[in-house]
């Protein structure tokens, strides 16, 4: 008998932690059509999709604090469509937290691009973390928070 119940219940859990990893393809997918907004920023159709439209949404960078869809949309996506000619965005080393209805994925990326006033080009790099929360059978991000590397010499990072 307590073997049966030891049994059931690796069932049981791992069912669960089945459950809580959700799709790895379908969490891929979200991240990627996250990038692909900043890259395409000439175009805001594909940020209308996976933003949650609401004066809630908050995004967080070394520039200042956006909060509310509206504002995201003009400080970050007419921001990099203004600025750059050119934008590509890449990530690497994702992790998913899935939490039922909520998702969070973390990040480091790197930015190539050119600016549209002298066509020079920059490159910078950084960690993101994103808050995505399920609406019916959609994901919307609703928080980003981005930051540069990790810095790691002395008397500095506080």
């Amino acid at each position: 008998m307590k073997v049966i119940l030891i049994v059931v219940a690796m069932l049981v859990f791992s069912t669960q932690s089945f459950s809580q990893k959700s799709d790895p393809v379908q969490l891929r997918l979200m991240v990627d059509k996250y990038l692909q907004s900043i890259n395409d920023a000439q175009d805001v159709s594909l940020a209308n999709e996976i933003w949650e439209q609401s004066e809630t949404v908050a995004f967080v960078h070394p520039r200042g604090h956006e909060i509310g869809w509206i504002n995201i949309k003009k400080g970050i996506y007419d921001f990099f469509r203004d600025t750059f000619s050119k934008r590509k965005l890449v990530s690497s080393k994702e992790t998913f937290a899935v939490y039922k209805d909520v998702v969070i994925v973390d990040f480091y990326w790197v930015f190539d691009a050119t600016f549209k006033k002298d066509s020079k080009p920059l490159q910078t790099k950084g960690r993101e973390t994103q808050v995505w929360k399920k609406r019916g059978k959609n994901w919307r991000l609703v928080h980003v928070h981005y930051s540069g590397m990790p810095v790691t010499g002395e008397r500095e990072g506080f």
